[in-house]
């Protein structure tokens, strides 16, 4: 469970417990050192391991801190004899010290201490040495009341192996927290282990011969800084961690030589100047390796730092000029299919115009078949650019994914060989979600096809809609639920170079005349505007993936009204009404063909080329026009949406229907264009042309009465 301070509780005992036997354990053998001459040890690690303890856990864990120290201090005077007054004096000092140092150090940076920075390292010396310098204050006293030791000596002693408690000890075990890093270095690089016992070894014999006492030229000792060379080996290879390990052993030697009586070459007359001396040089060491170890981390930080930012800004403008070459793309694609569907629509239109040709010899009507069959599928092709470029306006209403897909399998059934098997797996439960039917059948429709493309021999193709939760979002889906349609192959799977441009337009693998590109670079487009995306997995010889993720709704599905009884209606029986309709078309072929059309229905027909002739033409003519019917992109300046704000000025019930290359996009400030009420797509048949003017004739006339 986690806590507010971010650690879970059983992370937290852990590290107490640790803490705990850590510095009893340092406590137990710093007081063993006392029986050797004094306090010898060139550290005192508790002091270390209590701020420590103070900077890594949560404030409110301080008194469990303090307490466990004090109660670590007793138990191990008690175990070894030293539970007297002037410990007890100095266990005091030390907690006074600590409070200081952990408040100066909170004070001055947040917390948990990472030194990750140059300012980590001097917060830590600066807020350890203004404690140390406060606390040696009381410290001398105790120790001029006790021992009768000198004030100036007392004070040196304590400051001394204190700051160097919190110079390495503190850092070692903040840093050592961070062991994940540590383990990731090892397990890149196994031969690290045997790079660090070959270190621990040169250290130590390198330590033993460089403090020992020997005079080089006369009273000159010049080899412990030697030491240097391992100290700054280990810093190199190993960092913070490898630097402040590296200290410690130099001054574990040191010890263990003073305790068994050796002289150092470091100076001093007794035993605890010789002390004093290795202490000053311990510290000397540790801050030298500790800065510069730091600073080579937060240069390799920010180098890192710097080089995915770059990357980041190199996949930026990527992803910038990939938006800009589809957002061209798409612009091109839509203005080709408006013209495109403008000659498609004149040709469908000249085709039912001969289909009306009495006599025509069998093989005539079997080409014009033909043609027609071929302009369907440019229909169908131009539908595709409209959805890819964005031009097709989608009409969203709650349904059940499940339900489509299982309604829609009969007709995927029909377009997959006998060589396939197609499966399908589904939840119980619906998966409501708001979206364009007919723009998902379409999706499914296009990733079944590449399915059976990707498994020319046959193979399997399995479906499957499901439930799934985003917990953590993703640049391309956000936290959610979502419901999810995959569509699954056991073909030749995609070439990882071909991945990345999967679903660009009019990239295809396929050989010529068999694919257009369009496909899945539509698929996509749909889906994003639904606000999902669409996720591919694929392994070269066993097949893909691929996910279809779209947001679920929480709105309860629509109850389905009764049907209502069927009326007979004049609409398909009586003739049409004898009304004036004035047809706005730039394309010449076109007006002409509706001009047709309309006429042998028994309309009168009035034509304009553009939207400024046509308002010029109505100004005159007003009350002599039913219905307008208007295309929506028009040169000269005027469209066909604000023609029609311009006619209803004047007359607010003027009928009035569109037609446009284009599919509308809804927009409530502007007219609502519903396909099959007001607006005709082209291309469009002579049914659709006249099933929508009689509807808005009618309508018109049922408004009067």
């Amino acid at each position: 469970m986690p806590t507010a301070w971010g650690l879970p509780a059983g992370l937290q005992s852990r590290r107490l417990l640790g803490f705990a036997l850590a510095t009893f354990l340092a406590h137990a053998l710093s007081l063993s050192f006392i029986r050797f001459g004094g306090p010898l040890a060139p550290a005192w690690p508790p002091a270390g391991l209590a701020l420590a303890a103070l900077l890594t856990l949560p404030r409110d864990h301080r008194r469990l801190v303090f307490g466990g120290y004090v109660a670590i201090d007793t138990i191990s005077n008690l175990l070894q004899g030293f539970a007297t007054p002037p410990a007890l004096a100095y266990l005091c000092v030390g907690l006074f010290e600590l409070t200081i140092a952990e408040a100066l150090i909170r004070r001055a940076a947040p917390t948990p201490i990472r030194f990750a920075r140059l300012r980590d390292v001097w917060v830590v010396l600066g807020g350890t040495f203004a404690a140390t310098a406060v606390a040696s204050l009381p410290a001398a006293l105790v120790a001029r009341h006790f021992n009768q030791s000198a004030f100036v000596e007392s004070a040196a002693v304590w400051m001394i192996g204190d700051m160097i408690a919190f110079i390495i000890v503190t850092p070692l075990t903040l840093l050592l927290l961070a062991m994940p890093a540590l383990r990731t270095t090892f397990q890149r690089r196994s031969s690290a282990y045997i790079e660090t016992v070959v270190l621990g070894l040169v250290i130590v014999s390198s330590s033993v011969w460089a403090l020992l006492e020997r005079r080089i030229v006369g009273e000159v000792t010049a080899s412990p800084y030697l030491l240097i060379v391992p100290v700054l080996w280990a810093t190199l290879r190993f960092g913070q961690v490898g630097a402040l390990l590296a200290v410690l052993g130099v001054s574990s030697v040191g010890m263990i030589l003073l305790v068994n009586g050796q002289p150092l070459g470091l100076g001093g007359a007794s035993a605890g100047g010789m002390l004093t001396a290795l202490q000053v040089f311990v510290g000397v060491l540790s801050v030298t390796s500790l800065v510069l170890a730091t600073a080579l981390r937060e240069t390799q930080e920010t180098a890192a730092q710097n080089a995915r930012m770059v990357e980041a800004l190199r996949s930026s403008e990527q992803r910038l000029r990939q938006s800009q070459k589809m957002e061209a793309i798409g612009q091109l694609a839509g203005g080709v299919a408006h013209d495109f569907n403008n000659v498609l629509s004149a040709i469908m239109l000249q085709l039912e115009e001969l289909r009306l040709v009495r006599d025509m010899p069998r093989m005539a009507r079997e080409l014009v078949t033909d043609v027609e069959s071929s302009a369907q599928r440019a229909a169908r092709l131009t539908r595709q650019l409209l959805v890819f470029s964005r031009q097709q306006a989608m009409q969203q209403h709650l349904l059940d994914l499940t339900a489509l897909v299982q309604t829609h399998i009969r007709l995927l059934r029909r377009v997959v060989p006998s060589s396939h098997t197609l499966t399908l797996t589904t939840p119980p439960e619906p998966l409501v979600i708001a979206a364009d039917g007919g723009m998902l059948e379409q999706v499914l429709l296009n990733l079944v096809l590449n399915a059976r493309d990707a498994q020319p021999q046959g193979g399997a193709i399995h479906i499957e809609t499901r439930r799934d939760v985003v917990n953590e979002s993703v640049p391309d889906l956000p936290v959610g639920d979502y419901a999810v349609f995959r569509v699954q192959d056991t073909g030749t799977g995609i070439a990882d170079e071909h991945l990345p441009r999967l679903f660009e337009p009019f990239f295809t693998t396929k050989p010529p005349g068999q694919g257009t590109g369009l496909g899945l670079a539509t698929a996509y487009g749909i889906v994003q505007q639904h606000r999902g995306t669409i996720r591919v997995t694929s392994v070269r010889g066993r097949g893909t993936t691929m996910d279809v993720w779209l947001p679920l709704s929480h709105e309860p599905l629509p109850v389905p009204s009764p049907a209502a009884p069927a009326i007979d209606t004049p609409e398909d029986t009586a003739p049409a009404p004898i009304a004036a309709v004035l047809v706005v078309e730039d394309e010449a072929t076109v007006r002409r063909l509706m001009e047709r059309v309309l006429e042998r229905e028994g309309y009168r027909v009035f034509t304009a080329v553009n939207g400024v002739e046509a308002l010029d033409w109505w100004l005159r003519n007003q009350a002599s026009v039913d219905l307008v019917l208007t295309d929506l992109v028009m040169p000269g300046g005027m469209s066909g949406t604000a023609l029609a704000r311009e006619l209803r000025r004047a007359n607010p019930m003027l009928p009035i229907a569109f037609t446009s290359g284009y599919d509308p996009e809804y927009d409530p400030s502007d007219v609502t264009m519903m396909p099959g009420e007001n607006f005709i797509p082209k291309p469009a048949t002579t049914e659709q042309i006249l099933a929508v003017v009689r509807r808005q004739l009618e309508g018109a006339e049922r408004t009067t009465f």
